[in-house]
């Protein structure tokens, strides 16, 4: 698996994710790694790449009454060609050599993700398809969560939050240029490194120990960057090809912690 180092939790917009079949990927060489769904994401054949429109009845993507003892919460449709996705999460303990990473519950009726950050990880949604989701003006969830340093590493305290990351179509890298040849729907070109990388939109949403509900518009989503000379944008939202959110980590040496996140109530926010 290819993952490029980035310096700042502000730098960072997605990771690879080893995930369920879906549009885009993520970023390969531009340092963004795919949220959308799986590594390599299936490719873009199959309508997988046509935008799919989500409509009002949409607007609440999950709220975890019924995925009590499920590994995995899905929404909507599971066909290329319609709207719909799944969570994911990053590096998932049970599929790491060591057994150490993150994984998930919905026991609570809420999406529960514990675990060790020892590396790049994160959680989020894939979407079956390259989602059309303009009738809505952004995301809202709950969400609470602490990070709980071990002493290993630099031994330092993270910063408590995590950066919310709107991969779309403009910012995912296209599929001539990813680092492992997986098959995007993406339509960045990278050019050079650092300056000349693609770039998803992102925000830093701060966890307390208490819970917070988090009203996120496409526009408060910033420093998109589509080489060679567009910067700081924000997402395309008829263009969306996954959402995640990344837990802070600079690269080797930082300090390894225990994450303790609790996310409920996602749904899509009115114009």
């Amino acid at each position: 698996m290819f993952i490029k180092t980035v310096a700042t939790i502000a730098r960072v917009s997605l990771l690879l994710i080893p995930v369920a079949a879906g549009c885009g990927g993520g970023s390969g060489s531009t340092g963004a790694a795919g949220m959308g769904g799986g590594a390599g994401m299936g490719g873009s054949g199959g309508g997988k790449c046509t935008p799919a429109a989500a409509t009002s009845a949409d607007a609440t993507i999950l709220d975890f009454e019924t995925a009590t003892g499920a590994s995995q919460a899905a929404f909507g449709g599971y066909m290329p060609g319609t709207y719909g996705g799944g969570t994911f999460i990053y590096p998932d303990k049970g599929t790491e050599a060591d057994l150490m990473g993150l994984e998930n519950s919905f026991d609570g009726m809420n999406w529960h993700i514990t675990g060790l950050v020892k590396k790049y990880a994160g959680f989020g949604l894939y979407l079956t398809s390259t989602s059309d989701l303009s009738m809505f003006g952004g995301i809202q969830f709950d969400i609470k969560g602490t990070l709980t340093p071990t002493g290993a590493g630099d031994g330092g305290a993270p910063p408590s939050q995590v950066s919310m990351t709107v991969l779309d179509a403009r910012h995912e890298v296209d599929s001539a240029h990813t680092a492992d040849g997986r098959m995007t729907c993406g339509t960045c070109v990278p050019v050079t490194e650092y300056d000349g990388m693609c770039a998803a939109p992102s925000k830093a949403i701060p966890l307390t120990g208490t819970t917070v509900t988090q009203m996120i518009h496409w526009a408060d989503l910033t420093g998109g960057k589509r080489p060679p000379s567009f910067s700081g944008e924000s997402p395309a939202p008829a263009q969306i090809t996954g959402i995640s959110w990344v837990l802070p980590w600079s690269g080797d040496g930082s300090a390894q912690y225990m994450v303790d996140i609790t996310v409920d109530n996602l749904k899509y926010l009115a114009q």
